[in-house]
């Protein structure tokens, strides 16, 4: 793959739109021209394939992500707090780039066998959690867990409820759903205290729509 210029990789961000429409097994590279306006010859001169193209994507936008997440992991500041904005930089990425993420719910046995994804979301997600996870039983502010089992929940439980708002169409509001996962994931699931018979009888607040 050759170097992408500024131009090219501005209108690129369109094919996730067409993918993300049409599934990744049913669009051609033709389709991408279309939707991009990068001629065929300027398209093929770059990638190989429109796997290619996908996996393009989705490394740059995880390098991106990896940049902001190591920003705030290196302020200095509670872990807990930490980790409560990189939480939301995660849900921002649903938020700002749904075909894209539409296309990883889509597509997600084939994206996820692309060779260098692993390492990139290990840099953008897994590494950072480890990090903060430490950091935050160091200074009190997190509890001691496995850094590894707890960061695979994490990752799944982030993406999992950022897939739920694309799949059923809804805004994602970064503000809400963070401040819902702050309780649930850095608040923790246990009840500080039993509810009443009558708090039993009332329905339960819901985290999700």
């Amino acid at each position: 793959m050759r170097q992408v210029s500024e131009g090219i990789a501005g209108a690129l961000p369109k094919a996730a739109s067409v993918i993300a429409e049409r599934g990744l097994e049913n669009t051609r590279m033709e389709d991408i021209v279309a939707a991009t306006g990068i001629p065929r010859p300027t398209l093929y001169y770059h990638f190989s394939s429109k796997e290619e193209i996908l996996a393009w994507l989705l490394e740059r936008l995880l390098r991106d992500l990896t940049v902001d997440v190591g920003h705030i992991v290196d302020r200095d500041e509670p872990a807990r707090d930490r980790f409560a904005k990189v939480v939301r930089a995660y849900l921002e990425v649903f938020a700002q780039h749904r075909d894209l993420c539409a296309v990883l719910l889509s597509d997600l046995g084939r994206v996820t066998r692309i060779p260098t994804l692993a390492e990139s979301i290990w840099s953008a997600f897994h590494e950072p959690v480890r990090k903060l996870l430490d950091a935050g039983s160091r200074d009190g502010s997190l509890r001691s867990v496995d850094a590894e089992v707890a960061g695979s929940a994490i990752f799944g439980a982030l993406t999992m409820v950022g897939l739920h708002y694309i799949i059923t169409g809804q805004p994602i509001d970064v503000d809400v759903i963070a401040s819902r996962l702050d309780n649930l994931i850095l608040g923790g699931l246990e009840m500080e205290h039993r509810p009443t018979d009558a708090a039993q009888q009332t329905e339960p607040e819901r985290w999700l729509p």
